[in-house]
């Protein structure tokens, strides 16, 4: 199909009118203003600055992770210069309103249109093109599309006491599916099939751990969300509103501000879904970066970096999401032969500064990966320099590198101005290096050995799985020590023993040493993807066809995780997981070609065996095995019970306890509640001064404690301590026999 340039940008002006009709007037029946507003805003801002850079080459795929990556990347700028103007001219005190921020990006896009159209004078039609799929194609077409549906559904039956039959026959349908890829795949549309597979798959995934819960649910993201509300509320932001790292995250208040006016949506809506239809791009990304090579091992490699929990376990952390994304993009974008080097540099910088104003921890990781990349590869130019001194080498057979030191420079420059002057949160990155230096000669402390907890602890050297009732003396004692006796009630003689609560496990439904070989199996599978790794890494150094700069870039992110592991407090400070899932858009690839290693002997079978192992490594971290065989934790994504259910789920008698707590507590009295508790109201009421530590010996006499779904039912108090979760026994007899009840709905409780 081909569309002339006037029609098309005519085209666009009439999107761009029809939307702002359905803003002005708030027109969503049947949710129409949030469908289309959403699609114009990840499209066109996005398309129109792939034009005015004159990238017109790339194919669909990548045009479209492109298109969105600046779009948001768009939205995240755009309304911080309108945060920063509209006040500055005393036009309004609430610059990221719906008036404001409408008529401000308005005037945005139609000066990018007209430029993007002048830009553009040879351009005489834009040409989109419909591949034609035979039957096998139509079907591998069409089957993905019934995964998110089995997703969303299955959560919502799930929220609503149901069985977890459909989110079960999802992942059971994921898992064949891949297995019929890779049989079929020969008579596969890679260019097609592939990546929408791997897009609806991923989202997927993600749909049914973040629709868990009819409110904002998960960790991180309930500060998130406070964080979010505090900018919404203002209609302005600035990071003097609320003190802390996550306030200088782009990502986590201009962006999803500036959404939820346009497109009339509240938080929860946006974070359980606007952000995972945007994250769920990453394994395209992916896909596209490593085809190069071929497009089954992109294949793969996304695959690689779908099935660990950890990816699904992302929902629950907003920020990053968006974060990889653009680091994706970095990498994508560096290495892309289909954009000239200006354009290619002008996208790596434009990506570079949206990661680094959407997370921190993972611009620090990212720019770590990229300087030391670049060291490699000076080094390298001047062992060629040497050789070309000797006339061993010819000037013009120098290898061509991507990274420049302008590059390094402008990332490096501007995270100091984000994170030192903008929003000053460098001195946590100083602080924790100095910690781990400081400590590295004391790394066989038993405290730092008891660090950890994430679901990654296998890959730290220093973990020590120690008895978690130790652990929970350890910090009742510590407790003990703290607390000034008189303000408490340890002074008096309170009957009240703590005791640690194991979560509970699905019930067992085979032979319980059945049930341990299959754990071993599980446990044997993880150990094979980082022997992978390990393999996989000799194998690109030796390969020719991999080019200097990748090869370094391999070489520095794997040096990074052995520096993750070996140093002990940055692998408590930092969860493992997190940063793994991370380097696995990398590494994933590495992975792969470790498994290619053994296809010389056997190529036949090797993609069989592949996708049979990474089926069974999804079936594993979901949680499908174990809840047919039982005898092992539940899932979030498959139960109503279990550790994970304790933290992240929230219950709406969560929700109208903490509205209450919001309009009738006395703000100069002390509030305890439990780690996950506390972090409900961080998310329901907008307060943030509440106390961890829920013990008799700790509770001030005059004071609130806040009660949530687990204190309340399952009586059981969440706290983490070194690096480890621990649950014990609520001292529910205690408030009752000491305290005054002043609030119940059944789900939650406040107690003074």
């Amino acid at each position: 199909m081909k569309i002339t340039k006037n029609n098309f940008f005519y085209g666009i002006l009439a999107f761009l009118l029809v939307v702002n009709i359905l803003v002005f007037f708030d027109i969503n029946q049947f949710y129409i203003r949030a469908v289309l507003s959403f699609v114009f805003l990840m499209i066109v801002p996005g398309y129109l600055i792939m034009l005015i850079l004159k990238i017109r080459k790339v194919k669909f795929w990548e045009s479209l992770v492109y298109t969105i990556g600046l779009s948001v990347a768009f939205i995240m700028f755009a309304g911080l210069i309108v945060n920063w103007t509209l006040p500055f001219l005393n036009i309004t005190d609430k610059p990221l309103a719906l008036i404001p921020i409408l008529i401000s990006f308005d005037i945005f896009l139609l000066a990018m249109g007209y430029l993007a159209y002048k830009r553009n004078t040879t351009l005489k039609t834009i040409q989109f093109h419909f591949p034609k799929l035979d039957t096998t194609n139509q079907i591998f077409f069409i089957i993905p599309i019934i995964f998110p549906v089995l997703s969303i559904l299955g959560a919502l039956i799930l929220n609503n006491h149901g069985p977890n039959i459909l989110t079960m026959i999802m992942l059971g349908g994921i898992a064949v599916y891949v297995f019929c890829v890779v049989l079929f795949r020969k008579k596969l549309n890679e260019d097609v099939i592939y990546p929408w597979a791997l897009w609806l798959m991923g989202l997927s995934l993600l749909l049914s751990f973040s629709l868990r819960s009819w409110y904002i649910s998960g960790w991180d993201n309930f500060l998130e969300s406070y964080i979010f509300g505090i900018t919404k509320n203002m209609s302005y932001w600035s990071f003097s509103n609320y003190l802390s790292s996550y306030n200088a995250c782009l990502s986590l208040n201009i962006f999803p501000t500036s959404i939820s006016f346009l497109l009339n949506l509240n938080g929860d809506f946006i974070f359980k879904i606007i952000f995972q239809l945007i994250f769920s791009l990453l394994p395209l990304i992916i896909f596209i970066f490593y085809k190069k090579y071929s497009s089954f091992s992109g294949f793969l490699c996304s695959l690689v970096f779908i099935v660990p929990i950890g990816f699904a376990f992302m929902t629950t952390l907003l920020r990053q999401e968006i974060a990889f994304l653009f680091f994706g993009l970095m990498i994508l974008v560096l290495f892309c032969k289909d954009i000239n080097k200006n354009t290619k540099c002008i996208l790596f910088t434009i990506f570079g500064f949206s990661m680094i104003v959407s997370h921190y921890s993972t611009s620090y990781i990212a720019i770590a990966i990229f300087l030391g990349t670049y060291i490699l590869t000076l080094i390298y130019r001047a062992y060629e320099h040497r050789k070309v001194k000797k006339g061993r080498l010819h000037s013009k057979d120098k290898t061509e590198f991507h990274l420049t030191g302008i590059l390094i420079i402008l990332l490096l420059i501007f995270g100091f101005l984000w994170y030192n002057q903008v929003t000053p949160i460098s001195e946590d990155l100083v602080n924790t290096f100095h910690e781990s230096f400081f400590n590295f000669n004391n790394f066989m402390n038993q405290d730092l050995k008891e660090g950890g907890g994430s679901f990654f602890d296998q890959l730290n050297p220093f973990y020590k799985n120690n008895d978690l009732s130790d652990t929970l003396n350890k910090y009742v004692s510590e407790m003990s020590d703290k607390y000034n006796q008189s303000e408490s009630y340890s002074s008096d003689k309170v009957i009240y023993n703590v005791k640690f609560i194991k979560s509970p496990i699905i019930p067992a439904k085979i032979d319980h040493n059945l049930i341990l070989k299959v754990v071993f199996l599980d446990r044997f599978l993880i150990i094979l993807v980082k022997l992978f790794i390990i393999l996989g890494f000799f194998v690109i150094i030796l390969n020719k066809n991999i080019s200097i700069e990748e090869k370094g870039l391999f070489l520095i992110t794997i040096s990074l995780l052995i520096i993750m592991v070996t140093l002990p407090i940055l692998s408590i400070n930092y969860n493992l997981g997190r940063f793994y899932q991370q380097i696995l858009i990398i590494l994933s690839f590495l992975v792969v070609q470790g498994v290619l290693l053994f296809s010389k002997a056997s190529q036949k079978y090797i993609f069989i065996s592949f996708s049979i192992f990474l089926v069974l490594l999804l079936l594993f971290s979901s949680g499908f095995i174990y809840q047919i065989i039982g005898g092992q934790n539940a899932n979030l994504q498959l139960n109503n019970f279990g550790h994970t259910y304790d933290q992240t789920y929230s219950h709406t008698g969560e929700l109208f306890s903490s509205l209450w707590f919001k309009n009738n507590y006395n703000n100069k009295i002390p509030v305890y509640a439990d780690r996950y508790s506390e972090r409900r109201l961080f998310s329901f009421a907008l307060y943030t001064e509440s106390r961890e530590n829920v013990l008799p010996l700790s509770i001030e006499r005059d004071s609130y404690v806040y009660l949530g779904y687990t204190n309340k039912i399952d009586f059981i108090a969440l706290k983490r301590y070194q690096g480890r979760d621990l649950q014990y026994n609520y001292p529910t007899q205690f408030l009752n026999d000491n305290k005054n009840k002043i609030y119940a709905n059944g789900g939650s409780e406040i107690f003074k």
